[in-house]
């Protein structure tokens, strides 16, 4: 039988986790249900197998690494690469986070995207989402990897140096759901898995991506601490004692060798070549005794001997003057940093678009401070709507004062927008829309019980994503031709929809089609137009609305005229934007939409009378469950 995993005791306080004192009331019982997978590693390239109890081989794991465009691992069903592709992660650059993928990325549409993010910068916690079924119910789910020193399986050694032990917790509930142990110590042994849950077969697929990811990544980190490989290649006599401590090559560059700089160690040489090295006149001279005797010289002090050392590096700069450098703004550097680990998938809709969002774009602003200003200020907003209150206010002076230098040198460009800066131009315009999303929400604006705050909130919105789509329209040529094509790609989708939907649109044109006979001032052009734009929208959000780009393209074709009549606060005007909610309520886990569709579709209930209530039953029903609130 297998057994549950118990609790260890070391004398060492250390510990990477945090509030573990309560570990027994979390532990799996001998009755919960067990599997357990082995994880080896091939002795060339280091691709990984991943076996179960009874030795049957599962996947092979094919390991790329500085390949571009290639995952940096891909799981393949079978004994060989030759299987089909099952799973895919993808290392984010310069961050802690991955990008999982259930599926093979060959067919997109078929592959479900999670993120495992780093939660401490010790590496010691990654969290991860997914959809689990459970008795006919579908629920979003939280879990994390923990690193642990405590808890392990009961037929492994478990020790405190290890940092490749990890439980699998229940975010919610804090139950652990599996065990990884690592199994260095045997030749060609990775690991070994244990779960104590059953949530299917694409669970366990997901717990063995992640896992491994975090296992992967710390052998590289290893590889990388160590210079590249230790023993490949002989050790030189005249390397530093810190690389012949660790007993790995040294190049011997001076004054810091590349080992110790990628360490940030001390670097220190105690050959006779370092003394050639040095100028000649960082050694202490001799001074001349006053009484003209010679006898023994009084020692140089402390801080001499470092002021000589030092000037060392003057010397490295020659005689040109240098060069003055303004201080690190560490605030624009956290906003930066935010962008490139979490704020560009606010614009990315798929995989294809992920690399130009998070690292191609912050390139192209380095060109251009107006787009520079402007992700610095949607960081901002982003962190604002994500910390708690005593940062917000803060955050959201940051954005302000970033949108405000944004806009001012923006306007400069718009009566030249040109191939050199189309794609600046483009990717502002994009960001400038999820800022307003972002920075106009009705939960920030003032007067936030006056339902009137809401729906104008959304038309200041409206009125934005139109002016944008007209510098996105002299930018497109350019853009569609180029390496940041993928962003004009379309989703493909069915544009039949449910008989009720159908139903409730169909009752919109016919009181269109009243108003006009009663008011032959009505536009019900205007009022057709948009009715079939929302047809097309619904049809998008029937397969799954996956950005806000496609919930913006309603508002991009919406006539000035139909703009005018929602300003006019006309009801049937109203209405529509009722059925426009519903469906931006379904994009409510993206946190800058989050409630818009809830607060403008029950502020809209509230202005309307009881003779225009009725047409709002269908967007009501789809988005409370009922029309009594």
């Amino acid at each position: 039988m297998t057994m549950p995993p118990y609790e260890h005791s070391f004398n060492s306080d250390a510990s990477t986790e945090v509030g573990s004192g309560s570990v027994d009331a979390k532990l799996p019982t001998e009755d919960s249900i067990t599997r357990r997978y082995q994880i080896s590693n091939t002795a060339w390239r280091h691709h990984y197998n991943v076996k179960t109890a009874h030795d049957q081989q599962l996947y092979r794991v094919r390991v790329s690494e500085m390949t571009p465009g290639k995952p940096d691992l891909t799981f393949h069903s079978g004994v060989d690469d030759s299987g089909p592709i099952v799973a895919v992660a993808k290392f984010h650059h310069f961050s802690r986070g991955v990008r999982i993928g259930l599926g093979n990325p060959q067919a997109p549409s078929e592959v479900a995207w999670e993120d495992l993010s780093g939660q401490s910068k010790t590496h010691s916690k990654y969290r991860w989402e997914m959809n689990i079924s459970t008795n006919g119910d579908s629920r979003r789910q939280s879990f994390l990897w923990k690193r642990t020193h405590h808890v392990g399986l009961e037929d492994h050694s478990l020790t405190r140096l290890s940092n490749r032990n990890y439980k699998l917790v229940d975010e919610q509930s804090g139950n652990i759901l599996a065990m990884f142990m690592s199994t260095v110590a045997t030749p060609g042994a990775s690991g070994t898995l244990q779960l104590y849950v059953d949530y299917g077969q694409q669970f366990d697929l997901m717990v063995l991506a992640t896992v491994l990811s975090l296992y992967e990544k710390t052998r590289r980190r290893r590889n990388r601490s160590a210079g590249g490989g230790g023993c490949s290649g002989p050790r030189s006599r005249h390397g530093c004692l810190e690389c012949k401590r660790r007993r790995v090559k040294c190049d011997e560059l001076r004054p810091v060798c590349s080992n110790c700089s990628k360490r940030m160690s001390l670097c220190e040489y105690d050959s006779a070549s370092s003394l050639l090295w040095t100028n000649e006149e960082s050694r202490p001279r001799p001074r001349p005794n006053k009484s003209g005797s010679e006898g023994p010289q009084e020692p140089e002090s402390t801080f001499s001997t470092t002021a000589n050392s030092l000037r060392i590096l003057g010397k490295l700069n020659g005689d040109d003057e240098p060069q003055s450098v303004a201080r690190l703004n560490l605030n624009d550097l956290e906003l930066m940093m935010h962008w490139c680990n979490s704020t560009y998938k606010a614009l990315s809709r798929f995989e294809k678009t992920d690399a130009i969002w998070q690292a191609r774009v912050p390139e192209e602003a380095l060109s251009h401070p107006f787009l520079m200003h402007g992700l610095l200020a949607l960081s901002a907003i982003h962190l604002a709507r994500t910390r708690d209150e005593v940062k917000r206010a803060a955050y959201v002076s940051i954005a302000v004062a970033h949108e405000n230098q944004a806009l001012a040198f923006f306007r400069e460009q718009l009566s030249d927008i040109n191939a050199s800066n189309a794609k600046a131009m483009f990717a502002f315009a994009s960001v400038v829309v999820v800022y307003t999303f972002g920075f106009l929400h009705p939960s920030h604006a003032p007067g936030t019980d006056d339902p009137w705050a809401s729906i104008n909130g959304i038309l200041q919105v409206f009125t934005l994503t139109r002016g944008v789509q007209q510098i996105l329209q002299q930018a497109t040529s350019t853009i569609r031709n180029s390496d940041w094509g993928a962003l004009f790609l379309l989703d493909d989708y069915d544009d039949i929809l449910p008989e009720d939907e159908r139903s409730a649109l169909d009752r919109l044109h016919e009181v269109n089609n009243a108003c006009k006979v009663q008011d032959p001032a009505h536009d019900s052009a205007a009022y057709e137009h948009a009715i079939e734009n929302l047809a097309d929208l619904m049809a998008a959000a029937h397969h799954g609305v996956t950005s806000v780009r496609q919930a913006c393209r309603w508002a991009i074709r919406l006539k000035a005229e139909f703009v005018q009549l929602l300003q006019e606060h006309q009801p049937l005007a109203l209405v529509i934007v009722a059925y426009y909610c519903a469906i931006l309520h379904r994009l409510r886990d993206v946190w800058f939409v989050d409630d818009w569709g809830i607060r403008v579709l029950k502020a809209i209930w509230q202005v309307l009378d009881d003779q225009w209530r009725p047409l709002l039953n269908q967007p009501m029903a789809g988005t409370f469950g009922d029309t009594s609130h």
